[in-house]
């Protein structure tokens, strides 16, 4: 690591204030399911279950059409 704590050739996040998001919805969806991952993983859920779960979530989001 560099004295900023960053790893070598990593990316950096790089945000701009007032600059709304490009697809709020998809990635606020995007968020919420990564969130939802890891409490399940933190739980000890096997990685397959956790998967499992994850699909059946996005399979009932392309069925509907919509976000939730």
């Amino acid at each position: 690591m560099d004295g900023d704590g960053l790893v070598p050739r990593s990316a950096r996040l790089h945000l701009i204030d007032g600059l709304p998001p490009l697809r709020p919805d998809e990635q606020v969806f995007e968020a919420m399911l990564k969130g939802w991952r890891n409490q399940q993983l933190a739980r000890n859920l096997s990685p397959g279950y956790v998967d499992d779960q994850e699909r059946t979530v996005r399979a009932f989001t392309r069925h509907a059409d919509a976000m939730p």
